[in-house]
């Protein structure tokens, strides 16, 4: 079992990103992720073990104390490695890397040991699209990115930390809307 803190999309984005993946779906790409229960985001940590009620309260205060910000997403790609992953990779903006290292922070203040792959020296950003794919639907999933594939963009509206696996969401706030 594992967690992970996740943020999330507005509304219009987050629909769009379903679309990807249904459009990935109907090329013959494994659904993994729909059956696990998981929806579009962004992890800004991956842990084995969190102190649940205080990381919640966290997550809360965060989200009072935070503004909403940009989104957008203009690549795509896979990582190396057995998972099958393949993702879309946000525009890189302050918004981002200050909330990932805010909360990079706020965790380990929490005592909560964070995946190597989430520390900020070695953080990918990344929203999974694809995820447990065979070699060749990580093949599939990128010859229609490439041909299909066109920036979106939107809000990272709120912030969240699941249980897994299967996703089950434990607690989501919103962020400030912008005004």
């Amino acid at each position: 079992m594992g967690y992970a803190v996740q943020l999330y999309f507005d509304p219009d984005l987050e629909a769009r990103l379903l679309q990807v993946r249904a459009a990935l779906t109907r090329t013959g790409v494994t659904p993994t992720l729909e059956r696990l229960g998981d929806r579009p985001h962004v992890s800004l940590a991956v842990l084995e073990e969190l102190p649940v009620p205080r990381c919640v309260a966290m997550l809360e205060q965060f989200a009072r104390t935070h503004m909403a910000f940009r989104a957008s997403f203009a690549a795509f790609g896979a990582f190396p490695t057995s998972q099958g992953v393949v993702y879309l990779s946000p525009t890189s903006n302050d918004g981002l890397f200050d909330a990932h290292r805010s909360m990079h922070r706020l965790l380990t203040e929490l005592g909560a040991a964070i995946d190597k792959h989430y520390i900020p020296e070695t953080w990918i950003p990344h929203s999974t699209i694809g995820f447990e794919l065979s070699t060749k639907e990580v093949a599939v999933a990128l010859s229609w990115l490439h041909n299909n594939f066109r920036p979106v963009e939107g809000m990272f509206a709120s912030i969240g930390v699941i249980e897994f696996p299967p996703v089950k969401q434990l607690a989501v706030f919103n962020l400030h809307p912008v005004t």
